[in-house]
This record gives structure tokens, sequence and C-alpha cells, in this order.
């Protein structure tokens, strides 16, 4: 009975195998997850003040792209920092999609000046 132990072993293996090449070799046309979410370079962002919230909370900046046929938008507050900005080394960190909405959100390089703290993070969303 022992002996079987690694023969169920390697067929569940080699099952799990083929399952992972399967879906490496998925289209690459059609695109998943977080391949959907805008590459830094193709996202742009301006000073943005929200007439809502008081200063210096309101501060921050209105970040868009379009990319495949979507327009995405994202706002920060309470920064003046452009997380566009090299060296905070944004990318593009999960995809989710909720009531219709498809969210991607940022993370990047945590930096620390003047005493202050920067933890960059930046959702951008648009309509399925």
């Amino acid at each position: 009975m022992i002996g079987l132990i690694p023969n169920f072993y390697a067929v569940f293996s080699a099952i799990n195998h083929l399952h992972s090449r399967t879906q490496d070799q998925a289209s690459p046309h059609q695109a998943t997850g977080i391949d959907q979410c805008p590459a830094t370079r193709d996202i742009q962002s301006k000073p943005y003040t929200d007439p809502d919230l008081p200063a210096p909370y309101g501060k921050g900046y209105q970040y868009t792209a379009t990319t495949n046929d979507k327009a995405w938008t994202g706002q920060t507050a309470a920064t003046k920092d452009d997380y566009l900005d090299p060296e905070y080394a944004l990318k593009a960190e999960e995809f989710s999609e909720r009531n219709g909405k498809v969210y991607c959100d940022y993370g990047g390089k945590r930096l620390i000046k003047n005493g202050e703290v920067a933890d960059p993070y930046l959702r951008l969303s648009t309509i399925k």
C-alpha cells in the first residue's frame, strides 16, 4: 500500500503541471487581471483641489489614463506628492471588479523626506 503513495503524487503533480501550462498558453490578446491595469507610463497627473474638503486635506492629484478603449480615473488627497515621480517606482499591485466597476490599485516605494513619510497608493477605476 505504501508503494502507491508516490504514484498518486506523480499523477497529481503531472495534472497540476498540465493545468499550469494550459493557463500559461492562454491567448495573449485576452487581458486578465492585473494585465488590464494601465501601465504607469500611460497615466497622466495634474494637481487637484477638492472643494468639499478643508485644506490641506483637499489638495492632491487627479490621475487619468486611457487604455484598451477604457477611461480610467483616480485621485489622491492630503498630499503634495505626485506618485508618478520616478522616485516612487509606482506599479500596479492588484486588480478587482465590483458592482460593475473595475479597479486597479497601485503602490510604490515608501519615502521619508524631512521626517514626513510618503506611502504611495493610487486607485484607478473605470466602468466595466
